[in-house]
């Protein structure tokens, strides 16, 4: 059997996921190039066998029954058993356009980058702005520069050398977050990174009755990811720029952004008070100019958590917050830190440009086929990017 260039792992946990589209999506996306891997987690294999039939060699069906609800076990088991020269994950529910991994493959081999960052989009819907990356600019990003670190998740292509050479696993045990530390190691690695923003993307599926990372979970549970990262050897050792834009990023969007989703009416017990301050302190000592540059509601509200005195208080200024106008959530609490990169003006500007550069994208190509527009990036309600 020939080796493709690429292969995706696709992880099946319910054997009514629609895995069929997915897969055909990825051969697809590279003709002849790519192949799938697809691992059936903790079930029965047969009417995934079933699903696939007729479909050439280079898709294979192995099977993982490890008794852990997480997606880290198959998707490690799967990148484990890839044989190709570039590897990538891929949800059950999700797809990929037509073209996509022949891009992917052009730009990884035309900038000998160690991973290419699929643009993301919605199935039908924008383009999702992650990574926050700059808009004039080559095929390579930089970590800092391009706000790497808004996007964890690691969609893409990853050159399987590079993938052994970083010992790079997903986390283990976990419900949610296992990608987080696996996503921001690679970016920060030192390694070549590319992002072909006007590519063929990555589609995010709607269409799964209940998706694991979009479950709300005791804060305690939601939190690991970030507590683990924290606490773990790798990030406390980054130089301190690095840490601040990961803790912005990490405080913005899964902290701040699991308060709002739970809201005002939401019983805050002391449990979820305790994890939700105990994150936030964890992130400030490691980072301490990081909450400055949040929005003058954010670091009002993430003061109260980190405080957490009462639910009352919480639920008290996850009110004002959304009672915030538009230009209040745009400003900082002091005005200088409105120009540094992290801060929501810069990241609200640089959204705004790319929308005009994906018009003007839109207009050179002369076709309306290309989808709807990007919108401004905001993150999922729960913290997480979309896988």
């Amino acid at each position: 059997m020939t080796v493709p260039e690429a292969e995706i792992v696709i992880a099946v946990h319910t054997a009514d996921r629609p895995v069929r589209r997915a897969v055909e999506s990825v051969l697809a996306a590279a003709p002849g190039r790519v192949g799938a891997v697809v691992v059936c987690h903790n079930m029965d294999p047969g009417p995934v066998r079933d699903k696939l039939t007729g479909l050439p060699e280079t898709v294979r069906l192995i099977e993982l029954a490890d008794a852990i609800p997480s997606p880290a076990g198959p998707f490690n088991y799967g990148l484990d058993q890839s044989r190709a020269g570039f590897v990538g994950i891929m949800g059950s529910d999700d797809t990929l356009e037509p073209g996509a991994v022949s891009a992917w493959l052009d730009t990884a081999q035309a900038t000998g980058a160690a991973a290419v960052i699929a643009p993301v989009r919605y199935r039908g819907g924008p383009r999702i702005l992650t990574p926050r990356a700059r808009v004039f600019r080559g095929p390579l990003v930089d970590p800092l520069r391009d706000r790497l670190a808004y996007r964890t998740a690691p969609l893409g292509l990853i050159r399987r050398e590079a993938l052994s050479r970083l010992g790079l696993r997903l986390s283990q045990g976990l419900r949610t977050g296992e990608d987080l530390e696996f996503g921001l190691r690679l970016w920060f690695s030192g390694e070549k990174i590319a992002y072909p923003a006007h590519a063929p993307a990555y589609l995010v599926g709607q269409d799964a009755d209940e998706r694991v990372t979009s479950a709300v979970l005791p804060l305690g549970s939601q939190f690991q990811d970030v507590t683990s990262l924290v606490s773990g050897t790798w990030f406390p050792a980054l130089p301190a720029a690095q840490r601040e834009a990961i803790a912005v990023k990490l405080l913005r969007g899964h902290v701040i952004s699991a308060a709002v989703r739970r809201g005002a009416e939401f019983s805050w017990g002391a449990e979820d008070r305790q994890a939700i301050s105990a994150v936030v302190r964890s992130l400030t000592a490691a980072a301490p100019g990081a909450p400055r540059l949040l929005s003058a509601p954010d670091e009002r509200l993430l003061l109260v958590l980190r405080d957490a005195v009462s639910g009352e208080e919480i639920s008290a200024e996850l009110r004002r917050r959304a009672a915030a106008g538009a230009l209040q959530r745009t400003f900082t609490r002091r005005w200088l830190a409105n120009i540094r990169r992290e801060a929501p003006l810069r990241t609200n500007l640089n959204s705004l440009v790319f929308t005009a550069a994906c018009r003007l994208h839109r207009s050179a190509a002369g076709s309306a086929a290309a989808g709807p527009l990007a919108v401004p990036a905001s993150d999922r309600t729960d913290g997480r990017q979309p896988r």
